[in-house]
């Protein structure tokens, strides 16, 4: 195994990267189910009387410790230790997410009542407080690399995916004179997938080279550890989605307008926007996750860590089990959103929004939403719209990044100009869909 494995075992997986989906998009008038994913009154007094999501994907990453060219960074013989610029600090974060829309519809029932049915698939990993000094140095190819002894402190990460299946339903609560006000919930049916977390205490490791056998390089550490996976790792069963260990996520969201345009614009229906939403609340029931507690006190060398088949035979072999105990229960990513959208003239969007996660970053086996705030100018018309979304992220700084739809068809990247532009990209976004569209007749 690689030298990283010990990585792996102290601070469990440096994999960074966002939570946030659907950048710029979201925000569009003919957003669709989408935008009801971030605010379910969206379901109603949409430009729909229909809209069926075929499929779509998200994917976003972020990190304050490793600034690259994203491009350069994809080829296979790209050195981070050499070539990346390196942002060391004694607590660097990261998270990445995936989100995954299957099949799903939005349909009005009557001018005043919606409903949405839909299916998603989503994984959500993050890492905090991890010092940069010492992933930095066991990140290093050992031939290379120098003795060192530093303080690990007190990492903390998990990753959790679980499948949703969601019903949203939308009401419009006010429509008096230029005042428009809907509200709306989704109530989430939740199947666990994959729990992990690894929960760090007073940590520190001490690497001892053997110039003249590497493999014979030593590593001491103290402190404890609290490792956990959601599936019977030791009878050598397999992850997978399980209805047995369920749990229930609900959404709520308002929208107010102010529709002082909506008699002499055709086509749009307000001057202003407002938009609020509470989105996740609730749980997972991972029932079969196996949660241990190791007494780091000790010392391994480089043939332990590469003779070792996984990470739980590694701790099992080498340090002393002081605690054990069955299943897991995890906080959805609570987040609270705010969204605010200005019609400047007929077909031009000023967009302001903002994501805050509400659970506490360094909660043990918390899924989290880091923060985020966009400003988005956008082009918008019925059969195409364009965005470009200027994005200030928690852990990697201010993201630029471009989108449009075309129809059926929605791509888009809440970074990619950075990506482009930047030999520092701490982020990535990448999102696409595709959708059957049926317009009102109005719009």
């Amino acid at each position: 195994m690689k030298r990283t494995l010990l990585f792996c075992c102290f601070l469990g997986g440096f994999f960074y990267a966002n939570s946030q989906s659907y950048f710029g998009f979201r925000d569009d008038n003919y957003a669709g189910i989408q935008s009801v994913l971030f605010n379910p009154s969206s379901v109603v007094d949409s430009k729909y009387r229909a809209d069926v999501t075929i499929s779509s994907i998200s994917a976003t990453g972020q990190n304050d410790l490793y600034g690259v060219n994203f491009f350069e960074s994809l080829s296979s013989d790209y050195d981070f230790d050499k070539e990346s610029n390196k942002h060391i600090k004694a607590n660097n974060n990261g998270n990445f997410a995936v989100d995954i829309l299957g099949p799903s519809f939005m349909l009005n029932i009557t001018p005043a009542h919606s409903i949405a049915v839909f299916t998603r698939v989503r994984s959500v990993t993050n890492m905090v407080n991890v010092n940069g000094e010492l992933f930095d140095q066991v990140n290093k190819d050992i031939d290379v690399s120098n003795s060192f002894m530093i303080s690990g402190g007190n990492p903390n990460g998990a990753t959790n995916s679980w499948a949703e299946i969601g019903a949203s339903y939308g009401t419009v609560l006010l429509d008096r004179d230029d005042h428009f006000l809907k509200g709306g919930i989704s109530v989430k049916y939740l199947m666990s997938g994959v729990n992990g977390y690894i929960s760090g205490n007073n940590i520190s490791v001490a690497f001892n080279k053997n110039n003249v056998n590497p493999a014979l390089s030593e590593y001491y550490s103290t402190g404890t550890l609290t490792t956990a996976a959601s599936y019977d790792y030791e009878n050598g069963k397999d992850p997978k989605f399980d209805t047995g260990s369920a749990g229930v996520g609900v959404d709520l969201g308002f929208t107010y307008e102010y529709r002082t345009n909506c008699h002499t614009c055709i086509g749009n229906r307000y001057k202003i926007k407002f938009a609020a939403s509470v989105t996740d609340i609730g749980k997972i029931n991972y029932k079969d996750a196996i949660q241990n507690t190791y007494n780091l006190n000790g010392r391994v060398t480089q043939a332990d860590i590469d003779d070792a088949d996984d990470i739980f035979e590694f701790f099992d072999k080498n340090y002393t089990k002081t605690a054990s105990k069955k299943g897991a229960e995890v906080s959805l990513p609570t987040a609270f959103h705010a969204n605010f959208d200005w019609n400047i003239d007929n077909k031009f969007y000023l967009n302001l929004s903002s994501d805050l996660g509400l659970v506490n970053a360094e909660k043990v086996n918390a899924a989290i939403l880091p923060n985020s705030v966009s400003l988005t100018p956008r082009y918008e018309t019925r059969q195409f719209s364009f965005y470009v979304p200027i994005t200030y992220m928690q852990y990697s700084g201010t993201q630029i990044g471009a989108g449009f739809r075309a129809g059926p068809l929605f791509v888009g990247s809440g970074t990619i100009v950075t990506n482009f532009l930047s030999n520092n990209s701490k982020a990535f976004n990448v999102y696409m869909g595709l959708k059957i569209p049926i317009y009102q007749n109005f719009n």
